[in-house]
């Protein structure tokens, strides 16, 4: 346990320090929303990059790894769903955030730093398919479901499909993973001085977005709603990374670094834009209490994962 912890506990005291930061006012909250800014916009796009597009094309996509990892997202999306459904009698277009909350791992700010620390960077590669499958499936589900349930009928389906097209295809972290793919498959190297430019902008990666969601959680505000809330926790935290072990049993091919790689992300805290997508559509309270309830006990249930399954214990 203390060595997992040797790896764990500073990913967590990175997300400590930049709470009180903001919450002391050494940082004004405005300083930690630029830091996120620029993690989302330039260093961690920049690390997915120059992770893809220094590997060969067919080490990237391992079919085993995503035949389990979106299976799970997808199984665990629909608990959620059918769970808020029947809890809240409302219809499942209206709980899809529920289903959001469960499924989809902030695998960008800390499953990347994880898997590195614990697994060495050939497991990197899982945390690209997990984004992957965030992004492209998790993601763009929910806003379909929400924007649906909002236009009741009303509006166009290729207006809603859209809309959601366009926010999925604007984004900075699928972007660099597409670049990274087809420089990948094409065997492209960028001019040593941009490549520099690019390892150095990845190098502040980790630092800046894990302070950036300590400085994230400072500013959300923890109402009621706490029974809601911390389902969506639990839902996350165990019932998540249990699926994948299930899923890991039906999928034995799958590499064992890997396998182990799923497990960690799996058993991550939901991705900080949570509240923030939710807000947009009158659903921000529930979320903002969970993500933070989510983040505080993460540090509990991963590392108790971790030392039940094996992962990082030397030996």
């Amino acid at each position: 346990m203390l060595a997992i912890l040797a790896v764990t506990a500073p990913i967590f005291l990175l997300i400590a320090l930049g709470f009180v930061a903001v919450r002391r006012v050494w940082m004004p909250r405005e300083g930690a929303v630029a830091m996120s800014r620029y993690a989302l916009l330039f260093a961690l796009p920049a690390l997915l990059f120059d992770t893809l597009s220094k590997r060969s094309l067919d080490s990237i996509l391992v079919p085993d790894f995503l035949l389990v990892y979106v299976s799970a997202s997808m199984i665990t999306y629909g608990i959620g769903v059918l769970v808020a459904s029947i809890a809240r009698r409302t219809s499942p277009l209206d709980n899809a955030f529920f289903g959001m909350g469960l499924s989809m791992s902030n695998s960008s700010y800390i499953g990347y730093p994880l898997v590195a620390q614990l697994l060495g960077d050939s497991a990197l590669i899982a945390v690209v398919m997990a984004i992957l499958t965030e992004v492209l499936i998790i993601l763009p589900l929910t806003l379909i479901l929400t924007e649906f349930h909002r236009e009741r009928g009303r509006g166009s389906v290729l207006r809603t499909l859209g809309r959601v097209l366009r926010t999925v295809g604007t984004n900075p972290i699928l972007l660099a993973i597409a670049a990274g793919l087809v420089f990948a498959a094409l065997g492209w190297r960028l001019p040593a001085p941009i490549g520099r430019t690019i390892e150095l902008l990845a190098g502040s990666a980790a630092v800046v977005a894990l302070f950036a969601i300590g400085g994230s959680l400072a500013g959300q505000r923890v109402r009621g709603a706490l029974g809601p809330a911390t389902a969506i926790a639990a839902g996350k935290l165990v019932v998540h990374p249990l699926v994948a072990f299930g899923m890991l049993m039906l999928v034995p091919t799958l590499d064992p670094t890997l396998g182990q790689a799923a497990l960690i992300l799996a058993g991550l805290p939901m991705v900080t834009i949570f509240p923030l997508i939710a807000q947009r559509y009158d659903q921000g309270e529930i979320p903002a209490t969970a993500l933070v309830i989510t983040t505080l006990l993460a540090f509990v249930t991963l590392n108790l994962g971790l030392w039940l399954w094996g992962i990082g214990v030397p030996g």
